[in-house]
C-alpha cells in the first residue's frame, strides 16, 4: 500500500515539474517575444519553439487570404457577368429594333419611289394590321379607311405589283381581298406586244399561291415567261398593273380553252406595307423629242417654226380666196352711218 502511495506521489511530482517547466518555457518565450528578455539563449529558444507555429500560422493566414481574395474575385466576376448579360440583352433589343426600323425604312422608300414614278395615281400608304383567320391567305386588314379617302373597290398595290382590292372600307381600317382569293377575278392582258391576249386571273382553291389566267383560246399566242398586267376592263383595276408571269400552261377539259398558271410578282406571305389607289388618271404622254440632225445640215428650230407658220398662213389664204371665188363667203355688211355694227 505504501509503495502505491509513493508511486502516486512521484507521478504527481513529475506532472507538477512538467507543468512548471512548460509554464517557465512559455513565459520565457512570451517575454522574449515581448522583448522583455534580450538574452541570446531565450531568443534562440523562442525562435526554435515558435518556428513551427509561425509556419502553421503563416500558411493558415495565406490560405485564408487566398480564400478571401478568391471569394471577392468570384463575387466581382459574378456581378460583372450579370451586368454584361444585361448589356447584351439591351444591345440585342436595340439591334432588333434598329433592324426592324431599317427594314421598314427600306419598304417605305420603295413604296415612295413607286408613288413618285406612278404620277397617274393618287396613293394612300397603309400597313397590314391583320388577317382573317377563316381566310388567312385571301383577306387582309389595313389601317386606312374612309377617313383617309379609302372606299370599296379601290385597287391595292405595292411597288412590285397588284395586291387586290378593298372589299369593305371601314372608318379607320379596311378589308382587302387579295388577288389569290378564289372569289376574285381580274381582267388581264399578256404584256408582250406580239400577243396582247386578254383573259381573267382568278384564285385557285387547289393551289392558293398560284392564281390562274383563264378563258384563253387554245390557239392564242401565250407562252411561258410572259408577263401579265391588268387590262383596265371593269373599272376596278387601272390598266397596266403588274400581276405576275406565266410559269405553266394547261388545256381546259373541253379542249377549246387553256389557262396559264401565274407566279405573282407580290409575295402575299410577306405583305407589310401597301398602297391604295384612291384616284387614277391616264399617264401623260412622253414628251416629243426632236430627231437627231445630221452634222452639217443642222437647222434653227425657231426659223423652221416661222417657215411652217408662214406656209400654213399661205395655205389658209389660198383656201379663203378659192371660197370667195366660188361665192361661199358672203360680203361683209355695209356699216350704216351712226349705227355701230353688231
Amino acid at each position: 500500500m505504501s509503495k502505491k502511495i509513493r508511486r502516486e506521489k512521484a507521478s504527481a511530482k513529475k506532472i507538477i515539474a512538467l507543468i512548471f517547466v512548460f509554464i517557465s518555457v512559455f513565459c520565457s518565450v512570451f517575454f522574449a517575444a515581448r522583448s522583455r528578455f534580450a538574452t541570446p539563449v531565450t531568443d534562440g529558444l523562442a525562435m526554435t519553439i515558435m518556428a513551427p507555429f509561425q509556419r502553421v500560422f503563416s500558411w493558415v493566414g495565406s490560405q485564408l487570404m487566398f480564400v478571401k481574395d478568391t471569394v471577392t474575385e468570384i463575387s466581382h466576376l459574378h456581378e460583372q457577368n450579370r451586368l454584361l448579360r444585361e448589356e447584351v440583352e439591351i444591345l440585342r433589343a436595340q439591334n432588333l429594333t434598329a433592324s426592324e426600323y431599317a427594314s421598314e425604312n427600306q419598304r417605305l422608300r420603295n413604296l415612295l419611289g413607286y408613288k413618285q414614278a406612278s404620277i397617274q395615281f393618287d396613293l394612300v400608304a397603309a400597313s397590314v394590321i391583320g388577317r382573317e383567320s377563316a381566310t388567312w391567305s385571301s383577306v387582309i386588314m389595313i389601317n386606312r379607311g374612309t377617313i383617309d379617302g379609302v372606299a370599296n373597290n379601290m385597287a391595292v398595290v405595292t411597288e412590285m405589283g397588284l395586291v387586290g382590292h378593298v372589299m369593305e372600307a371601314g372608318v379607320n381600317s379596311s378589308k382587302v381581298q387579295l388577288l389569290i382569293d378564289p372569289r376574285s377575278s381580274v381582267g388581264t392582258l399578256i404584256q408582250r406586244p406580239e400577243s396582247r391576249v386578254a383573259g381573267i386571273v382568278e384564285g385557285d382553291i387547289k393551289n392558293p399561291s398560284y392564281p390562274r389566267m383563264v378563258n384563253i383560246p387554245k390557239d392564242s399566242d401565250v407562252q411561258v415567261e410572259d408577263m401579265v398586267v391588268t387590262s383596265g376592263f371593269g373599272g376596278v383595276y387601272p390598266k397596266g398593273l403588274v400581276v405576275g408571269k406565266i410559269v405553266d400552261i394547261h388545256n381546259e377539259e373541253g379542249g377549246l380553252l387553256k389557262y396559264g398558271v401565274i407566279d405573282t410578282s407580290v409575295d402575299f406571305q410577306k405583305l407589310e406595307d401597301v398602297a391604295v389607289i384612291v384616284a387614277s388618271r391616264e399617264a401623260p404622254p412622253e414628251p416629243i423629242q426632236p430627231p437627231q440632225q445630221t452634222p452639217g445640215t443642222e437647222t434653227d428650230p425657231h426659223e423652221t417654226a416661222q417657215k411652217l407658220q408662214a406656209a400654213q398662213q399661205q395655205i389658209q389664204d389660198a383656201q379663203q380666196q378659192q371660197l370667195q371665188q366660188a361665192g361661199y363667203v358672203a360680203e361683209e355688211p355695209q356699216q350704216v352711218e351712226g349705227v355701230a355694227p353688231q
